[in-house]
């Protein structure tokens, strides 16, 4: 074969044409016992693949490709399907899918290699594993959240009820009217705080007003009860087209969710006065933008190397918004505040969520 000893094959020039212009790598080896298999010849697809010469392989033993491709001893006619991880000639990674077979020819034992490149493959099935991985673990964050929620509103409601009726009892078998009533009515109130905290922690886990009052409704009610709780003012500006369409959409939902994570993190790390909350959007696209007037980060690693305060929120934000098929970014200096945007496709996949 070119540039190498010739295999005699059955109907030379047919299989000569297929092995030029086939689309796979072919790569024909010698087979010795004892020693390494030797490159007799490479199809154009395989030096492709691989970045060198027919002159640079042929006549080379086959580990020059960057790994063994030997599975065992095959016998004549025994074909084997593996995946091997190698190297391309400028050291870039590569992952081939390789059918080997064996077969004799005129006494000599040789083999046949069919390589298909499956490095993009093995890319997004491990970008994919990762995404997956670190959705779950924005789902296992929000469960997190919801737990400690409800865990700190009974916690703290039970020491109170639980004192109040004390008091109660004591106040009714003393007969002590005036002082059980007030005993009662502060019971109830404790009880009225107790309700209001589980449905708070049950409207921050699924938004009820989303379908009912559309996404600019959820939103209002979502800033409204974030300014109560961290005492920063909201500005808020709002430009948004097919709001009605936009309520029944997943991006949606996924907008809610950001701009959850952003004031999130803007009431626990941002130290802020205010806070400039902006949605827009112009059918196809929704924008969202999230500013603060607070201390700030130097963006990049810490000189600790551990991960900065609101570090994992802004990173499951970045994912979420990748997931939707959007974009995600965070810009900020230590005394500058800090500004999130993320731009979601109003079509955004189910997938995300």
């Amino acid at each position: 074969m070119g540039g190498g000893t010739k295999v005699s094959l059955p109907g030379g020039a047919l299989y000569r044409m297929v092995f030029e212009r086939s689309r796979d790598s072919i790569i024909v080896l010698q087979l010795k016992q004892g020693a390494a298999p030797v490159i007799l010849d490479a199809n154009p697809a395989a030096l492709a693949m691989h970045g060198y010469s027919r002159r640079q392989l042929v006549g080379r033993p086959a580990s020059v490709l960057g790994a063994s491709l030997s599975r065992g001893r095959l016998q004549p006619g025994d074909t084997s399907v593996f995946e091997v991880k190698q190297r391309r000639r400028d050291g870039s990674p590569l992952v081939a899918e390789v059918t080997a077979r064996n077969f004799r020819s005129g006494g000599e034992l040789y083999g046949i290699l069919i390589e298909r490149d499956v490095t993009w493959r093995r890319a997004f099935e491990e970008e994919a594993r990762a995404l997956s991985a670190r959705i779950m673990l924005a789902r296992e964050e929000e469960k997190k959240r919801l737990a400690a929620g409800l865990h700190d509103a009974v916690g703290a409601m039970q020491v109170g009820l639980s004192a109040e009726l004390l008091l109660l009892e004591d106040h009714v078998r003393r007969g002590a009217k005036a002082e059980a009533l007030s005993s009662s009515a502060r019971a109830r109130s404790l009880l009225k705080e107790l309700s209001s905290g589980i449905k708070r922690s049950c409207v921050e886990s699924w938004p009820p007003a989303l379908p009912v009052s559309g996404l600019s409704g959820a939103l209002d009610e979502l800033l409204s009860a974030f300014s109560r709780r961290s005492g920063i003012g909201v500005r808020r500006t709002s430009r948004l087209s097919g709001a009605k369409r936009l309520s029944a959409s997943p991006a949606a939902i996924i907008i809610y969710r950001l701009a959850q994570e952003a004031l999130n993190n803007a009431e626990k790390h941002s130290g802020a006065d205010t806070l400039h909350f902006s949605l827009s959007g112009d059918g196809k696209w929704l924008t969202l933008e999230v500013r603060d007037d607070g201390r700030g980060f130097a963006q990049g690693p810490t000189r600790s190397g551990k991960a900065r305060a609101g570090c994992l929120g802004l990173k499951i934000m970045a994912d979420a918004a990748s997931a939707a098929g959007g974009s995600f970014s965070v810009y900020s200096r230590p005394g500058g505040g800090t500004r999130v945007r993320a731009d979601i496709p109003v079509t955004a996949g189910a997938a995300a969520l």
